[in-house]
C-alpha cells in the first residue's frame, strides 16, 4: 500500500516539476500587434459648408449673422478674426457689433487689437465702452494712443472709461516691470550664492 502512495506522490511531483519546467522555458509571448495609425480626423465641416456659413455672416437677419460668426470663432476658422474685425467695423446692428467686441476681447490675445480699436470709433456708446473694457482686459499698451484719443469724446462716460483703461495699461506696465526686477534680483542673488560656495 505504501508503495502505491509513493508512486502516486512521485507521479504528481513529476507532473508538477515538468509543468514548472515548461513554464520557465516557454518562449516569451508574442508582442502585441502594432497599433494601427488611424487616419487624421475628418474636418467638422466640408469646404462647401464652410463657404455657406461664411456667407451667412452677411445674412439680412442679425441672429443668423451672429450665430454664423460665433460658430466660425468656436471652430477656430482661420478667417474668424478677420470676420469679427469686419463685423465690429461694418455690421449694421449695434448688438452684433458689441457681441463681436466681447468675443475678441474675451480671447485675451493682443492680435485682436485691430478689431477692438475699430470699436473705439463706433457711433454707439455701448460698443465704444465695450471696446475700452476689452482693451483694458488685454492690457496691451500699444492701444494707448487710440484710447487716449477718446479723452476728447463729448460723452463724459467715454472719457471716464478711457482714463480707466489707460490706468489699467499703466498698472500692467508697473506689474511687468516689478516682475522683471524681482527676476533680476533673484538671478543676482543666486549668482552671488554660487560664487560664495565656489570660493569656499
Amino acid at each position: 500500500m505504501r508503495w502505491i502512495v509513493a508512486i502516486v506522490i512521485l507521479a504528481f511531483t513529476s507532473v508538477f516539476l515538468y509543468d514548472k519546467y515548461k513554464i520557465m522555458n516557454a518562449p516569451p509571448p508574442a508582442p502585441p500587434p502594432p497599433v494601427m495609425m488611424h487616419d487624421m480626423p475628418q474636418p467638422l465641416f466640408t469646404e462647401p459648408e464652410l463657404r455657406s456659413i461664411k456667407h451667412s455672416t452677411k445674412d439680412g437677419d442679425a441672429g443668423v449673422r451672429w450665430a454664423a460668426i460665433q460658430l466660425l470663432f468656436t471652430i477656430k476658422d482661420p478667417e474668424s478674426t478677420e470676420i469679427l474685425s469686419r463685423t465690429v467695423a461694418e455690421d449694421p446692428d449695434p448688438e452684433v457689433r458689441m457681441n463681436a467686441v466681447r468675443l475678441l476681447g474675451g480671447s485675451g490675445d493682443s492680435r485682436q487689437l485691430p478689431g477692438l480699436i475699430k470699436g473705439l470709433n463706433d457711433t454707439d456708446q455701448d460698443v465704444r465702452l465695450s471696446s475700452l473694457k476689452a482693451l483694458g482686459d488685454i492690457g496691451d499698451p500699444a492701444a494707448a494712443p487710440y484710447v487716449a484719443a477718446l479723452l476728447k469724446d463729448p460723452d463724459a462716460d467715454i472719457k471716464t472709461a478711457a482714463l480707466h483703461t489707460l490706468g489699467r495699461f499703466q498698472d500692467k506696465r508697473t506689474a511687468e516691470f516689478r516682475a522683471m526686477t524681482d527676476q533680476l534680483r533673484r538671478q543676482y542673488e543666486e549668482a552671488v550664492k554660487k560664487s560664495q560656495e565656489n570660493s569656499k
